[in-house]
């Protein structure tokens, strides 16, 4: 299968009649998997879901997880998924068969000890929590609140059944042998319910007892659990007290980790996977370069610690605004990267890139993503927040130049671009539409720079450009709207429309 792969991207490149040759390759890492969010707003429909598993196999790439909140159709309670447009259990076996037709493990993944702040916020299972949920209900909190999620109690034996009850909805329409039970950023752990127990013995053994509970449950269903590193690394002294058999999932964002915490796993026994990040979460366009740092940075030190894999994440913070296609250029490079660690990550990736995605032999289109994705002004959600920033920096001020006067060049490039068998016209209007978020972005910093300047009293050139700003963003949305709908179920994308009218509003377009 694989060999299959390399064949055709070298016929790409070399035309049908290539020379005579001979491939020898083998994988540095043995599973390589991307890793994605359908829990913060978009729920992509199965049709999508198969042409991403069609992509990824393109890329040599076999294992995939899809992260899972609340977002699927739990039987023994709908209320948990209610409004969101889960996955249905139908649509996951129809999704494992494919992907297993392409070599593609999908891998379950279930928030099941923190971020369960959706199934902790319904009224029956409040008082499950560690610390009960602040808003009033779901609906009603921030973006923020339900990023920050909300910490099962895990000692309590009617929270053990709910994700017992859990399970048994959600484990058997996979086939993996494999089991992702998450557990990362538990804030509220020992803050509440359980605060004598952890002042008595520790955070460390309240976490590890809950891994084993998990990891009981799991093997009922034959499955052997994954969980995210990140809080067991606070405790390094009792990583040995984790089961031998579960895999830790060591994670960290920036070109700066450090990535050789990995090694705090493998040393204690733990087979372990590196897990970067195609960096969109929070952004309007992906950091390209941040993501490119620290991409190969896990590539390269996973391999020298003994990693098992490299699993490439791609989540969707504060409502989920950021579109996927944006994620192609970090996808591409951790595929590149966990099948071969010492390849070029920079030019020679950027150049293989532009081509085999977008059949550019000039390599425009890779320079279009990493100048897009450096601008350092793409923060969201900047584009929509109604207040005036009277702190901006000169420095940003240039940054915003600089980007508005790019951002047309940018969107112009990926929309004369034609589908190719990895990249659809749904994935080039995205990126198109992107470049413009940064360009409605930049001149919203702007704007409200001259506002605050000039205090009350606003220049007629200015209350113009906030005008026509206004009408470019009820097209924009319009146009986000579309894209959104063509690729993903509808849940979560009135609430982000709901916000762009009220600062469209606002403008007075």
């Amino acid at each position: 299968w694989y060999g299959m792969q390399a064949r055709a991207q070298s016929f790409r490149y070399l035309g049908p009649r290539p020379p005579c040759l001979v491939i020898e390759d083998t994988p540095d890492y043995a599973h390589r998997g991307y890793y994605l969010d359908i829990s913060r707003g978009k729920v992509p429909t199965l049709s999508t879901l198969q042409r991403f598993a069609e992509r990824l196999a393109s890329l040599k790439i076999n294992q995939l997880q899809l992260y899972v909140e609340h977002a699927f159709e739990f039987k023994f309670d709908p209320d948990i998924s209610a409004g969101s447009s889960p996955l249905t259990p139908g649509e996951i076996i129809e999704l494992d068969a494919f992907c297993r037709d392409r070599y593609i493990d999908l891998v379950p993944s279930l928030a099941c000890f923190g971020h369960m702040g959706r199934v902790l916020s319904l009224p029956r299972y409040r008082k499950l929590a560690e610390v009960e949920w602040p808003a009033k209900d779901w609906d009603s909190s921030t973006w923020r609140q339900r990023m920050k999620g909300c910490t099962i109690d895990s000692r309590d034996k009617r929270a053990r059944k709910l994700l017992s009850d859990m399970m048994d909805d959600f484990l058997p329409p996979f086939s993996s042998r494999f089991f992702n039970v998450c557990g990362d950023e538990t804030y509220d752990l020992g803050k509440g319910k359980n605060a004598a127990f952890a002042a008595k013995h520790g955070l460390a053994p309240l976490y590890i007892e809950h891994i084993r509970f998990l990891r009981e449950q799991a093997r009922k269903h034959g499955k052997q659990i994954m969980f995210w590193g990140d809080v067991m690394l606070q405790h390094p002294e009792s990583i040995r007290e984790i089961p031998s058999d579960c895999i830790a999932l060591d994670w960290g964002y920036s070109p700066a980790t450090r990535f050789e915490k990995t090694g705090a796993f493998i040393d204690a026994g733990l087979a372990s996977y590196v897990c970067p990040s195609v960096r969109g979460y929070k952004v309007i366009f992906n950091d390209v370069e941040e993501a490119r740092g620290n991409i190969a940075g896990y590539a390269r030190s996973g391999i020298e610690q003994g990693a098992a894999g490299l699993l490439n994440t791609d989540w969707g913070d504060l409502g989920h605004f950021n579109l996927h296609a944006c994620s192609l250029h970090g996808m591409g490079l951790g595929a590149a990267l966990s099948w071969n660690a010492g390849g070029d990550g920079k030019e020679g990736f950027d150049k293989a890139f532009s081509f085999q995605f977008f059949q550019d032999r000039a390599g425009t289109t890779g320079r279009a993503f990493s100048e897009a994705g450096s601008t350092e002004i793409a923060h969201w959600p900047k584009m929509i927040e109604p207040e005036i920033d009277a702190k901006v920096d000169l420095e940003a001020l240039k940054k915003c130049k600089a980007a508005k006067d790019s951002t047309s060049r940018w969107a112009g490039h990926f929309r004369r671009l034609k589908p190719s068998h990895l990249v659809g016209q749904n994935d080039l209007d995205q990126l198109a539409l992107a470049c413009e978020a940064i360009g409605l972005t930049a001149e919203k910093t702007l704007l409200d720079s001259a506002r605050s300047a000039r205090g009350k009293r606003m220049p007629a050139a200015v209350g113009k450009r906030l005008r026509t700003w206004g009408r470019d963003m009820d097209r924009f949305i319009r146009d986000y709207s579309e894209v959104w709908l063509a690729a993903n179920k509808p849940h979560r994308l009135e609430e982000i429309r709901k916000r762009f009218n009220a600062v469209i509003r606002r403008a007075g377009a």
